[in-house]
């Protein structure tokens, strides 16, 4: 009991010595069971408490983070319908046709680096065009954004009714910007590699797309010119196609 009275007693008079210290002109003081060494012990203090509390509020972080962090996966569907003149030149004549063709293409992207699969049916001319990309963003976070991408890819362009089949390698950029929110402009080029070929020969071609899109969230309209050159030349005789046009499609981002 004696033991209880006195340590009763000296809390009371610690609490009382930190009171008036507290309350006097000097703020700074310390009561006297409260040292600098003992301060800075009890600073650094582990407690069972601020654990639970740290850990609930790292838990709620951690689910911010994954809410709001974008995916590194990027996927786009389109399609377009493509209208154009093909003028053919050779042996000094030139003959000129309207033609439409229909356009699709999905990509996959992981973080910078893409794959990407076209493919155009053109029943008006009799061929079809299926293609493989290799794509390497090398400026722009995301491809729903302004960036640079170099491409290669292989184009193989096969008669419907099995005359020929031209496989084009090609390396390719593109450019694209957003002017507004809603709003940019884009471009990509082709440059296909000299191909040898019993139907047509030796033959080498690019092509230059270039235009603007409108979107709001997943989905993209736009709006593209569309031009193609082909030269070839088979026998000592040169021939020249060149295709010029347009292409409205739409496109979808996930």
């Amino acid at each position: 009991m004696i033991f209880f009275f006195l340590l009763t007693g000296i809390l009371s008079m610690t609490v009382e010595a930190q009171t008036s210290y507290g309350s006097g002109s000097s703020g700074s003081s310390r009561p006297w069971l409260l040292s600098p060494s003992a301060a800075a012990r009890e600073s650094k203090r582990f407690t069972l408490q601020e654990w639970l509390e740290n850990k609930d509020r790292r838990a709620l972080m951690d689910m911010w983070l994954s809410i709001n962090t974008p995916t590194p996966y990027e996927f786009v569907v389109g399609g377009a319908l493509q209208g154009y003149t093909a003028d053919a030149t050779a042996s000094g004549t030139t003959t000129s046709a309207s033609k439409n063709t229909y356009f699709g293409e999905v990509s996959a992207y992981a973080t910078f680096i893409g794959l990407t699969l076209e493919h155009a049916n053109n029943s008006e001319e009799g061929f079809n065009d299926t293609t493989g990309i290799f794509n390497l963003r090398v400026f722009g976070n995301t491809v729903q954004g302004s960036h640079l991408t170099l491409h290669y890819g292989l184009r193989t362009r096969t008669a419907t009714d099995g005359s020929y089949r031209l496989n084009q390698p090609f390396p390719a950029v593109t450019l694209q910007l957003y002017l507004m929110k809603y709003f940019g402009i884009q471009g990509n080029y082709r440059a296909f590699s000299n191909t040898n070929e019993s139907f047509y020969g030796d033959t080498s071609a690019d092509e230059l797309t270039y235009g603007a899109f409108i979107e709001y969230g997943i989905l993209r309209l736009f709006g593209d010119i569309y031009q193609e050159r082909q030269n070839s030349k088979l026998n000592g005789v040169e021939s020249t196609l060149e295709r010029k046009g347009s292409r409205v499609g739409i496109k979808f981002y996930f």
